[in-house]
Formats: C-alpha cells, sequence, structure tokens
C-alpha cells in the first residue's frame, strides 16, 4: 500500500495525495462502497514525504556525480541547489560538498573551453557565430577579458558597413545585441540600401543597442533663419512734415501756482514818555 501512495505523494505532494482521495470517495459513494479515511492516509504521506525527497535527491546526487564531466551543468546546477533540502544526514551533506566541488572544477574547465573556442572563431572570422557564443558563457556572471571584448567589437563593427548586404547586417545586429559587447561596438555605416525588414530588426532591439538605433532615425531638419529687418529708409522733407502733423500737439503744461506770500508785521512804534521829556527841560 505505500508503494502506490509514496509515488502520489513524491508527484503530487500532500494536496495532490488529498485531491485523489476525494475523486476516489466521490466514485466510491456512488458505488454504494465505503469511503476511504483521508486523514488517516494525509498522515502516512505527510510522514513519509521528507524521507521520500531525501532518497530521492540521493539518486540524483549519485548520478550527477557518476558523470560530473558528461552531465548538463544545468542539471547538477539543479541538484546542487536542491541539497539544503534533500541532504539530510551526514552522508548526504558529504555527497552534497563533493558534488559542489566537482561542479566548480567542471565550471572552471568549461569556461577554458569557451575562451579557447571564441579566440578561434574570431580568427576564422566567424564573428556571428562568436557573438552568439559570447553571450552563453559557462560561469554565470564572469566577464570577458579585456583584450578578447576588443577583439570582438572590432570584429563586430567591422562587419557592419554600406557594403554589408542588409540581411547579413540585420543578422550581426542581432548577435551584438545579446553579447556583452553590445554597447562597444560602433558600425563602420550603414547600408546602401534600409529594408523594411532591417528597420523592423532595429526597432525590435532598439532598447539593446539604443546608439546603433539612434543611427536609423531621421535627421530633424534645420530651422530657417530668422529674416534680417530692412533699414529704416531715410526720411525727405515731405515726410517730416508729414510725420509732425500727424504727432499728437504737447499736452498744456499745467500754470504755475504761485507760492504763497509770507505775512509782513507791521513795525512796532517806540513813543517817549512824556514825563521823561519834562524832567530833561
Amino acid at each position: 500500500m505505500q508503494r502506490p501512495l509514496a509515488r502520489v505523494v513524491l508527484r503530487d505532494g500532500v494536496p495532490g495525495l488529498r485531491a485523489l482521495i476525494e475523486k476516489q470517495n466521490a466514485v466510491a459513494a456512488k458505488a454504494g462502497q465505503p469511503e476511504i479515511p483521508p486523514k488517516m492516509l494525509e498522515a502516512v504521506g505527510e510522514h513519509l514525504l521528507p524521507r521520500l525527497r531525501s532518497a530521492e535527491w540521493r539518486d540524483n546526487a549519485e548520478a550527477a556525480m557518476a558523470g560530473i564531466g558528461e552531465v548538463d551543468l544545468r542539471d547538477i546546477r539543479k541538484v546542487v541547489v536542491a541539497a539544503e533540502n534533500g541532504a539530510k544526514d551526514d552522508e548526504s551533506r558529504a555527497l552534497a560538498e563533493q558534488l559542489k566541488e566537482g561542479l566548480s572544477a567542471r565550471v572552471d574547465a568549461e569556461h577554458g573551453k569557451w575562451l579557447s573556442e571564441l579566440n578561434t572563431l574570431l580568427k576564422d572570422g566567424r564573428t556571428v557565430r562568436a557573438l552568439r557564443q559570447s553571450s552563453r558563457p559557462p560561469k554565470a556572471g564572469a566577464p570577458l577579458p579585456a583584450e578578447l571584448a576588443s577583439k570582438l567589437a572590432e570584429a563586430a563593427s567591422a562587419s557592419m558597413t554600406a557594403d554589408t548586404m542588409p540581411e547579413r547586417w540585420g543578422t550581426v545586429l542581432d548577435a551584438v545585441a545579446y553579447s556583452p559587447v553590445r554597447q562597444q561596438v560602433t558600425p563602420q555605416a550603414l547600408p546602401a540600401k534600409v529594408t523594411p525588414e532591417l528597420t523592423a530588426t532595429v526597432k525590435k532591439l532598439g532598447k539593446r543597442v539604443p546608439h546603433i538605433a539612434a543611427l536609423f532615425a531621421p535627421a530633424a531638419p534645420k530651422a530657417a533663419p530668422a529674416p534680417i529687418p530692412a533699414p529704416p529708409a531715410p526720411a525727405t522733407p515731405a515726410a517730416a512734415e508729414q510725420a509732425a502733423a500727424a504727432a499728437p500737439a504737447p499736452a498744456p503744461e499745467a500754470a504755475a501756482t504761485p507760492a504763497p506770500a509770507e505775512p509782513v508785521e507791521p513795525p512796532q512804534e517806540t513813543a517817549a514818555p512824556a514825563e521823561a521829556s519834562a524832567e530833561e527841560e
């Protein structure tokens, strides 16, 4: 009983087991047969699931370790990542560590082969193939050596000239757009004839290579210079008389208001006292 149950749990998990039990109970109810106790089977499935996953990981890890030199790197990486949940005992953890070391050595070897292949492709003049190969490094995030990147960019730029057929020009552009040197490639010239197909390719890839797409944008028309105003004609005596007659009369100046006169104080009279005069006589 546990083997069929284990297969279901390993494939679909406990939710899948629960759905299967509900389906079988619906069929049993229509046939008038007793239903399967769901809680008991779910408990068995939950108990088996961790051990089943550990055993499954162990089988995959052993197979990856046996073919560490030939198995696809993506498959090996999946097994290494799954070790966090699958390697539960000391023996499994030791196998996981061995698998990590084997993966690292394999990646280094593949990366060296990848660089050697890029150099060979460039020497043979297979620029498009080299560009496409450069976008698939075995070691994720590893940059191209500066010298190799410069050679690749130069080869791509030299492949995009006025004499290059539009179809070939578009093929090179497509390979450049997904390569790690796309910002370093500068076409020598646009093709002599820009076809609708090439225009569509440029539009599709414009966000990845905006500096190349800008070469296909139509040049903005130059603004016409502003006209220079003509110098005024010299005034003739007749024109001067007409201008003087047409000019508005000057506004009359306001009459000056005289300043108020300052008040004049009356002179004070001084009379000699009569008594003083009498005494003097």
